[in-house]
């Protein structure tokens, strides 16, 4: 355990208690536990927070590499989430973002991806002439400004590799419904007399970065939460196909300490969204124990691809609360930060589960206890999760892990008093979950094949449309097979004439994507078709050279 954590008071749960001069030993309830490992889920992209302010802070504290070390080491932080500044501070807008990138690329065991949020655009492209207090596009010529918005993510992209920083996903406007007394700029779900659309915003960044030769991912609409059908008002009215991924926040989504009340609008979230990722991007509130509840709500119930804790570093309810490094004469620790409560709560996850594992089948017998489990592609890594939410009765867990056959593995846990501790090996007995507590299981083995009927979520065939569409000269082709199937995949121009084929073999159960590359091709509409069993289906391409 890392000593600079234990400057938090905290509370000692014990398993004895102590009546005169009496011991008698605390009740242990028993559960079972069984995974699924052929029972595929989503795909992780990763999990991440943000460094939109006070970054400074750590490029210039003193013991920044000890920093960088807990956040691309020990945390394994998959993805940044940073703040499009670009033309707040002329051409010097975002040197400290690029030497936390460097270092990401530089102590990280996989690549860190990027995202970029607006939270607003320059002033001179508002109504209000200010990028704080809300407002909205500014109007040329009586019409909302959507070219020149689509310009500015241009330039700001450009400006960002000049300083060596690749977007992988961006947010064209964080939370777009929502004024606030910071930068902040209102896109209404539909285009009115005195708001900008959301809508035509995202179609004119979207086609304006088609031209670029890797356009990166958009995830949208990226609303303050989840409440009040807020994600389903705005998607009546985009493209989803210029959508890699949707994103949210979770804000009005709940009860920030009663995790299971966000259950209700996560289920419809993982309804009317489940054709694409689906991303948590900015949540923070709730204690330590909350904040691993809410994320495993968001992985099961939700089935959310990526989640992004808000605040990485700078001071209030960060992961790493950073003290001011020019004030180092008045810091309340020697090392002018801690690693917070919710840190270890989060490395429970963060640590132990990669970016393209697979979130697999897994129940459990107590309603105390909540449990997800994780595979790599290649099958011989198994992580399982489990949190135990009573705050009283510890309990002893008996796992099978079905057809992945366990060669050893390890103990993790945080509780009141352990923070990420490994306490055990895991040797297939009950192991022992204490109130409050989040145990994980990072399990080495193999996994056999399936003596049953393959289970894949979602259910049915599916061909979904390319992305990005339009493309150049490159895009990606996504589909779910239910079943193991013959699948010919293959690409025809309009006159019906074939001119690639994609694929031609059987497949397993599960989801697929493959690239096409059109370079030697002619600008135009391409047909996509799919056939696998009784299955066919066919989208239309659109390559814009």
């Amino acid at each position: 355990m890392d000593l600079k954590f234990l400057k938090h008071s905290r509370g000692i749960l014990g398993s004895i208690i102590f009546v005169g001069l009496l011991v008698f030993p605390a009740l242990v309830s028993a559960a079972t536990g069984d995974i699924q490992v052929h029972e595929k889920h989503q795909t992780i992209e990763g999990f991440g927070a943000s460094v939109a302010w006070y970054e400074g802070w750590l490029t210039n504290h003193p013991n920044r590499s000890e920093i960088y070390d807990f956040i691309f080491c020990d945390l394994g932080l998959d993805i940044l989430r940073l703040r499009n500044n670009w033309r707040y501070n002329s051409n010097n807008f975002a040197p400290d973002f690029a030497k936390i990138v460097d270092q990401s690329k530089e102590l990280s065991d996989h690549k860190v991806k990027i995202l970029i949020s607006s939270w607003s655009p320059p002033a001179d492209l508002k109504s209000n002439n200010s990028t704080e207090k809300g407002g909205t596009l500014i109007k040329e010529d009586g019409q909302f400004a959507y070219a020149a918005f689509a310009d500015y993510w241009a330039e700001s992209l450009d400006a960002f590799e000049g300083i060596g920083i690749t977007a992988d996903y961006i947010s064209i406007q964080n939370e777009p419904g929502f004024t606030a007394d910071w930068e902040s700029c209102v896109l209404k779900e539909k285009e009115s007399a005195d708001y900008a659309g959301y809508d035509k915003a995202l179609d004119a960044v979207y086609n304006r970065l088609q031209v670029l030769e890797a356009p990166p991912k958009i995830l949208g609409p990226e609303v303050l939460g989840i409440g009040y059908n807020l994600m389903q008002n705005y998607a009546k009215y985009y493209n989803h196909d210029q959508l890699y991924g949707y994103a949210h926040h979770l804000y009005h989504g709940g009860d920030s300490n009663s995790p299971d009340a966000f259950n209700t609008a996560m289920r419809a979230i993982a309804k009317s969204f489940s054709d694409k990722p689906i991303f948590q991007t900015e949540y923070d509130q709730g204690g330590w124990f909350q904040t691993a509840w809410i994320m495993h709500n968001a992985l099961v119930t939700e089935g959310v691809s990526g989640y992004c804790y808000w605040n990485l570093i700078w001071p209030g309810n960060a992961l790493v609360n950073i003290e001011n490094p020019w004030s180092s004469g008045s810091w309340t620790t020697p090392e002018g930060y801690i690693l917070t409560e919710a840190y270890y709560a989060f490395r429970q996850y963060s640590k132990y589960i990669y970016p393209g594992w697979q979130r697999v089948g897994a129940t459990v017998d107590d309603t105390n206890l909540r449990i997800s489990a994780y595979t790599n592609t290649g099958g011989d890594s198994l992580v399982v999760v489990v949190l135990n939410v009573s705050t009283s009765a510890e309990t002893d867990l008996a796992l099978s892990t079905g057809d992945f056959v366990t060669a050893g593995g390890l103990l993790m846990r945080t509780t009141e008093t352990e923070f990420g501790e490994e306490v055990g090996n895991y040797t297939n007995s009950p192991f022992n979950l204490p109130a409050r507590s989040i145990t994980t299981l990072v399990l080495t083995g193999e996994t056999k094949p399936s003596s049953v009927k393959e289970e894949v979520t979602p259910a049915g065939f599916v061909l979904l449309q390319n992305y990005p569409n339009p493309f150049n000269p490159a895009t990606t082709i996504n589909y779910t097979l239910p079943v193991r199937s013959h699948v010919q995949l293959s690409v025809y121009n309009v006159m019906g004439q074939e001119v690639a084929q994609l694929i031609n073999e059987v497949q397993n159960a599960g989801n697929h994507n493959v690239s096409f590359e059109a370079a030697d091709l002619q600008s135009g509409v391409y047909l996509c078709k799919i056939q696998a069993g009784d299955y066919t289906n066919t989208v239309k391409m659109l390559l814009v050279k």
